[in-house]
């Protein structure tokens, strides 16, 4: 909680002073997989008419560790080029640490949800909009201070590591694509060996 109310001196507790673990990392990580889950199969019929079963738990972690996992991958390249001070992991546990904001703003509304009417929407919209503003202003103050960065600075890097995820994306969606090919290329010719045989 400290982090998420003092952020400078929070994230410069969890790198210098060695208050944060990546123990604590994966919990936060792993209440936030479980809340967004919960979300998907908890939120009331009037603002989520799909069936329960239409998202699966493995939906939940990929939509909260893909993204997490790009941005740490993608800040800690661009900021070994750009004299960042922060390992991979320093970067992975501000991340993680980022993430408490959503579980504690995105359980209450999913349980709202289930007693409010249509017209009263907006107040989950507003909380998950906080939510998710204040997750990014959390990763804005976690890559300052864990880098060292100057304001301008560090914004230069998170557009630049948003551009990089997307970038990463595009090169993993283009290696699956040539793979599927390769694999559709190799079982028709196993296929047309087996009927000359």
């Amino acid at each position: 909680f400290h982090v998420i109310f003092h952020p400078f001196d929070g994230f410069w507790d969890l790198k210098h002073e060695k208050r944060g673990s990546v123990r604590s990392a994966f919990v936060i990580l792993l209440i936030t997989i479980i809340v967004y889950f919960y979300n998907s199969i908890g939120q009331g019929y009037i603002f989520n008419p799909r069936p329960s079963t239409a998202m699966n738990i493995m939906g939940a972690i990929s939509a909260v560790l893909a993204p997490l996992l790009l941005w740490v991958v993608a800040n800690w390249c661009l900021t070994t080029l750009f004299e960042g001070e922060g390992s991979m992991k320093d970067i992975f546990v501000a991340s993680c640490y980022c993430l408490a904001p959503l579980a504690l703003l995105i359980l209450p509304s999913t349980i709202a949800s289930n007693f409010l009417i249509v017209n009263e929407g907006g107040i989950l919209t507003l909380l998950q909009s906080v939510a998710y503003i204040w997750l990014g202003l959390l990763l804005f103050f976690a890559m300052m201070v864990t880098h060292d960065y100057s304001v301008g600075k560090n914004i230069l890097t998170c557009v630049a590591t948003i551009v990089g995820m997307a970038f990463i994306m595009f090169i993993g969606i283009l290696f699956s694509s040539l793979m599927a090919k390769i694999v559709s290329f190799v079982t028709n010719i196993i296929e047309e060996i087996s009927y000359r045989l």
